[in-house]
């Protein structure tokens, strides 16, 4: 990767419980491991986890937890040369997280630019204005469902609103928790077809994750599932996904609330 590029990585689902921030903590990882220099980004403003996941609030300190600095974010040490970056404090209430927080949030990484090439975002579950803010500033946005059709569904509403509201065209699709490889390219073949009357809208099959136990152990450990288990079917299919990712050429900026951009234009969100 040119140095002068950025990937920014938006990992979203529109439905929670589909295993977003799994595939947003263990694709950052896989990266790192590919010698990038990755900073994994909690974009989930109301109740972060990606440092729970990997176990780092034990490493905390109380007055990390009781900053009064406003809209602050902190950077820790992951596995494997892993930065993380999580918001400061106790999570806030979804009514009190605004439109120009995740805006000033996108601004406020402009410093980190020379220590990263590749940005992860794991972003929050729904369509809240802030979190669409923040998805729609990402170059790659990669879509997590899962089987259930209601995973399906809202990953439907969050593309159309997505494509039609912010002009974004191009969705990776990657199909969580499947019972074999098949199940995964049938449940991207439906959304498809839900999605059939957008012509403009390219869909890209990342590939699917299959149902593995050694995720729920790894939840338990608080540990990354690659660095707990990286032999299992999950960790496999996750490093196959991030050599798709790395073959992805970096999407140039659209002109909009982007992070990196080297021309930024303001608008009012």
């Amino acid at each position: 990767m040119n140095s002068t590029t950025k990937q920014i990585i938006a990992v979203a689902g529109c439905k929670g419980g589909v295993g977003k921030t799994l595939v947003a903590v263990n694709l950052a990882l896989a990266l790192s491991n590919n010698r990038r220099r990755v900073v994994l980004m909690d974009g989930n403003l109301a109740v972060p986890d990606v440092g729970i996941s990997l176990g780092l609030e034990k490493k905390l300190d109380v007055a990390d937890f009781n900053s009064d600095e406003e809209n602050s974010s902190f950077m820790q040490d992951g596995p494997s040369g892993l930065k993380v970056l999580t918001p400061r404090g106790e999570p806030i209430w979804r009514e009190t997280v605004e439109t120009g927080q995740a805006v000033r949030m996108i601004e406020s990484l402009e410093s980190l630019a020379p220590t990263l090439d590749t940005l992860v975002i794991d972003t929050a579950p729904g369509l809240a204005p802030d979190n669409v803010a923040l998805i729609q500033a990402a170059g790659e946005i990669l879509v997590v469902i899962n089987q259930e059709i209601v995973s399906l569904l809202d990953a439907v509403r969050m593309i159309r609103v997505l494509y039609r509201i912010y002009g974004v065209r191009r969705f990776g699709v990657i199909v969580n928790a499947v019972n074999n490889r098949r199940y995964g390219s049938n449940q991207f073949e439906r959304l498809q077809s839900h999605l059939s009357d957008e012509v403009e809208i390219i869909l890209r099959y990342m590939g699917a994750i299959p149902f593995d136990k050694a995720v729920a152990e790894s939840l338990t450990r608080q540990q990354a599932l690659l660095e707990a288990s990286p032999d299992c079917r999950a960790s496999k299919a996750i490093s196959r996904i991030a050599h798709q990712v790395m073959a992805i050429p970096v999407t140039p900026p659209r002109g909009r609330i982007e992070f990196f951009l080297p021309t930024r234009i303001k608008e009012r969100v």
